[in-house]
């Protein structure tokens, strides 16, 4: 009877549609759109940029910040590329970087009007033409003025909340990435491949909607939740920690996982819930870490990961049997929008319209 009663409340749970969760659950279909409008025949990236970059400096805040963060990650393993991310507001108080010629500037921004991300556009655009924006509103300040574009076509985005602004601006800056790749003659078909694929992998994400709603019950009421990850996935974990954050108020936090042990770790006196970020290369120094806090506090952990080691958690576990580290990216992306709508709409938040919060723009 009791399983009867759960299935009707998830079902009840599920019906109650908002602009978030209608952003969220869009993003399959918008990154097929954007392969279409960029990846062409002989997977051949169409997107302008100019010669011989050598370096890339991403400019931007909130969401975009923690694409940049992931992109830098991936855009540093491509050889002969040096990539550097800063916020917006910090770029402009203390920048003092020389514009090279071999530099390009990307400026993030949903909206194409955050204030300080065109304060910073303004400043560099005195020192060099290598500016690019990447934006989801053609004709905004951002697009007008930077001298390269990638449209992101989201589409409007009504939530506060950045979900489909962040997927597909993470998706473009893969696009970005394969395209260097193209100019320096470095193999990029494996990359555009997997981009292409991507819609799937997103669409297969939501198979686990349930799995996340049952985690959201259980730590929807904690005071504290904290995201530990490595690698890639660190940035992802802080854009996690601010969805969570930003809709149902939780003091929510990201650390790298290593990191955590060093001090911050003290926050698990307080109830909190741990929830984990990994893959096969980081799997064993995430089961000692949280072999660490099962020792020493009471903290429930809650795990994602390709990598069936962790058999012993059963209930607490989310697998995803990705290989491929961009496809658990998005993956992982999707399922922490998914909780932290979950757990917003469980404590009877306004997800849509977080209490303070909106889109600064002016």
């Amino acid at each position: 009877m009791s399983i009867l009663k759960d299935f009707i409340s998830n079902i009840s749970f599920f019906n109650k549609k908002t602009n978030m969760e209608k952003e969220i659950y869009e993003q399959s279909s918008i990154i097929k759109h954007i392969v279409r409008k960029y990846i062409k025949q002989k997977l051949i990236v169409n997107i302008d940029i100019p010669d011989n970059i050598k370096k890339i400096i991403f400019i931007a805040s909130g969401s975009s910040y923690h694409s940049a963060a992931i992109a830098s990650f991936f855009f540093n393993k491509i050889k002969g590329i040096e990539a550097l991310y800063y916020y917006s507001s910090e770029f402009v108080l203390h920048n003092s970087i020389e514009a090279d010629n071999d530099v390009l500037f990307v400026f993030i921004s949903q909206s194409g009007e955050t204030s300080d991300t065109n304060k910073a556009l303004s400043l560099i655009k005195s020192k060099t033409q290598n500016t690019l924006a990447l934006t989801n509103t053609k004709n905004s300040s951002l697009y007008n003025n930077a001298n390269y574009k990638i449209l992101t076509y989201a589409g409007e985005e009504k939530s506060i909340a950045s979900t489909k602004a962040f997927g597909t601006q993470l998706f473009c800056l893969f696009l970005l990435a394969a395209k260097i790749m193209q100019e320096k003659n470095i193999s990029s078909s494996n990359l555009i491949e997997e981009l292409i694929n991507l819609p799937k992998i997103v669409k297969k994400a939501f198979v686990k909607r349930n799995s996340v709603f049952n985690i959201a019950k259980r730590i929807f009421e904690y005071e504290n939740i904290v995201l530990l990850s490595t690698g890639l996935y660190y940035p992802l974990a802080r854009e996690g920690a601010l969805k969570i954050k930003e809709t149902s108020y939780i003091n929510t936090s990201a650390y790298p996982m290593g990191e955590f042990l060093h001090g911050h770790i003290a926050l698990l006196n307080k109830k909190s819930a741990v929830l984990v970020l990994c893959d096969y290369d980081s799997s064993s120094f995430a089961e000692n870490v949280i072999d660490i806090i099962r020792k020493n506090y009471s903290s429930d952990c809650y795990i994602f990961t390709n990598d069936l080691q962790f058999n012993n958690y059963k209930e607490n576990i989310i697998y995803q049997p990705e290989t491929n580290k961009i496809d658990l990216l998005f993956t992982y992306m999707v399922l922490l929008q998914l909780l932290a709508l979950d757990i917003a709409m469980l404590l009877k938040k306004d997800v849509d319209n977080p209490n303070g919060l909106r889109k600064v723009v002016k």
